[in-house]
């Protein structure tokens, strides 16, 4: 049976500090926590400690994180966060989006608001700061920086860990069929096409993954 977290009693902290280090794999954070610039008012990473939380923000200045798990409001780690951007006077966004499938346009036009709307500077994370967090660091730099989409650079596995030949590729064959697409029509604009034009039922039907790389997305490095 599914237990409610509470940060109100020590035995209550004690549980969910353990359910978010050994359930929610924070614990791996500790070793590496895939930290990178995006630019000198962007940081990405994977899911930081409450410690590390505190300290990367006050040394970059941080006004926004964003969380890229999404709103979970009965998880532990969710709840940790959560406190301690309040304690520390981070606007903490919650917004999912999936690391193994086609982006639907919602979810570009979201995050072209959020990126028009942010208070910077900002950190951005997933779990592992690989796949979810290389999607909007790309769509980032992309709305903020204005760096065309064959240009981004923040889908690679070194040094992010993202495994392109495993499902979380599918988001890789998203930005090739626009960069395709403009070729042919060099007035194309991502955001348009990402609106009005990308058909994302046939980019899902051509997409193929490795078994074995997702097998080591999956079951080995535990990807969400």
């Amino acid at each position: 049976m599914k237990r409610d977290f509470t940060l109100n009693t020590f035995w209550g902290r004690l549980y969910a500090k353990v359910h978010a280090l050994l359930v929610e794999h924070n614990f791996i954070n500790y070793l590496r926590l895939n930290f990178h610039a995006i630019s000198e008012e962007a940081y990405r990473s994977a899911q930081p400690t409450m410690g590390q939380l505190e300290r990367y923000s006050k040394k970059h200045g941080i006004k926004t994180i964003i969380n890229l798990k999404g709103e979970n409001p009965a998880g532990s780690y969710f709840l940790f966060e959560k406190e301690k951007c309040e304690a520390l006077g981070l606007k903490l966004v919650n917004v999912g989006i999936m690391s193994r499938g086609i982006p639907e346009k919602e979810r570009i036009a979201k995050a072209k608001e959020i990126f028009e709307s942010a208070q910077y500077p900002i950190w951005m994370h997933c779990k592992a700061g690989a796949d979810r967090t290389g999607i909007y660091a790309t769509l980032y730099q992309y709305f903020r920086q204005h760096t065309p989409i064959k240009e981004t650079n923040q889908l690679d596995f070194i040094p992010f860990g993202h495994v392109k030949a495993s499902k979380a590729g599918k988001v890789d064959l998203y930005f090739d069929t626009f960069v395709a697409y403009q070729a042919e029509h060099p007035d194309a604009e991502f955001y348009h096409w990402s609106q009005e034009i990308a058909n994302k039922e046939q980019m899902e039907q051509d997409f193929t993954s490795s078994p074995l790389a997702d097998f080591i997305n999956d079951k080995i490095l535990r990807r969400e």
